[in-house]
């Protein structure tokens, strides 16, 4: 990967958002309809959670912050799987998993980035830096999304994974809103970082 990815990042998780919105909302798929605020965050924590902590594996970094970035990736991918096939497979997943394991990686990164503070700030470490407090930041609004949203859904509808546009998400999705405006954000400052390393 290339420090240019995170020029053009903000956008493409815009267009991803924008086309499983319009992919889900198109048929009565698992999962139910998706609102565009969620859908915004969905395409956020994908690319952000799963794809482009890697990049700070190979980019030039602070030794002991790719230490928190393995723990994320491996904490994460093995979440990642044991989902995909719990809702699709199984039909069997609960938020009270999602939570338990976001409180478990939150407390692990605050921990783990503590531990790894830099000495030595360079360019791409201070990218990384911006991206960890990104993903600090999102787990946290992850842990309120998953309480709020097994509050309003029960139970009862265990097929229903994602807020709509119904009068009941409302604040939900208002509160997605400045999740999104913040963390898209802090991408936005990494994309001109990079940009101003090109100058």
């Amino acid at each position: 990967m290339n420090l240019a990815i995170f020029t053009i990042i903000p956008i493409l998780l815009v267009f991803l958002a924008i086309y499983f919105k319009k992919r889900q909302n198109s048929k009565n798929t698992v999962g139910g309809e998706i609102s565009l605020p969620k859908s915004l965050w969905l395409s956020y924590t994908i690319g952000t959670w799963f794809f482009l902590p890697i990049s700070f594996l190979i980019w030039p970094v602070d030794s002991g912050m790719k230490y928190v970035y393995m723990f994320h990736l491996v904490s994460f991918w093995i979440r990642g799987v044991l989902e995909l096939v719990m809702i699709y497979k199984w039909f069997n997943w609960s938020p009270r998993y999602g939570i338990a394991h976001d409180i478990f990686h939150f407390l692990g990164l605050i921990i783990l980035f503590k531990m790894f503070w830099p000495i030595e700030i360079s360019r791409p470490t201070l990218m990384s830096m911006v991206f960890m407090y990104s993903l600090i930041i999102s787990v946290g609004f992850e842990i309120i999304f998953a309480c709020w949203f097994l509050k309003i859904r029960g139970e009862q509808k265990h097929k229903i994974y994602f807020a709509s546009n119904e009068p009941e998400w409302k604040y939900v999705n208002l509160l997605t809103y400045i999740a999104v405006i913040i963390c898209y954000g802090l991408h936005i400052v990494n994309a001109w970082f990079v940009l101003d390393l090109a100058l």
